[in-house]
């Protein structure tokens, strides 16, 4: 009977310290009144739950993405993505350069892949998964409408983002032609090389 007690005792304790589903990752503050260790100790809560569904399907990006640097200390406060904190990771092709953030005539290597897990904060401080995004540095001659950049995403559930990401994503990403049309994380929480 004590040895049955201690195991329970044991798997309590496993399962406190072990990252749940989104659905048990909640905040009791309001999502401006976060601070950056708030959004990584959330972060950490719900990032299992993001890549076991991302990788459900076994996209090519998906699976690899996991491997790469990540590019911010801690999700970003929403912006420009629907309201969505952002966690930035970047292939080794272009990580260096990426964590430079330079704003004034930056060029990504070809074969660079940028990815941004998503999530949002609802009212009532619950988790709402969101997109996996990615950015391609393809070269201006297969995608020259988009300064040379490939924009895919995945849904939560690892299906594929249906929207004309070219048209849709780079009328924003224009904004930082000199960032070869990247959006940086905040300054707060940029991780250099």
């Amino acid at each position: 009977m004590k040895i049955v007690a201690n195991l329970v005792l044991i798997l309590m304790a496993v399962a406190w310290v072990t990252p749940g589903h989104a659905a048990d990752c909640k905040v009791d503050k309001k999502a401006a009144d976060l601070s950056i260790d708030d959004l990584k100790t959330l972060y950490e809560c719900v990032r299992p739950d993001l890549i076991k569904g991302y990788q459900k399907k076994k996209k090519e990006n998906a699976l690899a993405y996991t491997d790469w640097k990540a590019a911010s200390s801690a999700p970003q406060a929403p912006g420009m993505h629907s309201g969505q904190y952002l966690m930035t990771y970047v292939n080794p092709v272009g990580f260096d350069q990426y964590v430079q953030y330079n704003t004034d005539g930056t060029e990504m290597p070809v074969g660079t892949i940028i990815a941004k897990e998503a999530f949002t904060i609802k009212k009532k401080g619950t988790i709402k998964k969101g997109p996996l995004l990615f950015m391609e540095k393809v070269g201006l001659d297969k995608a020259p409408k988009t300064g040379g950049w490939k924009y895919t995403g995945l849904k939560p559930n690892g299906k594929k983002l249906k929207v004309k990401a070219e048209g849709f994503c780079h009328a924003c990403h224009q904004a930082w032609p000199g960032q070869d049309f990247m959006g940086y994380p905040v300054e707060a929480v940029r991780i250099s090389s």
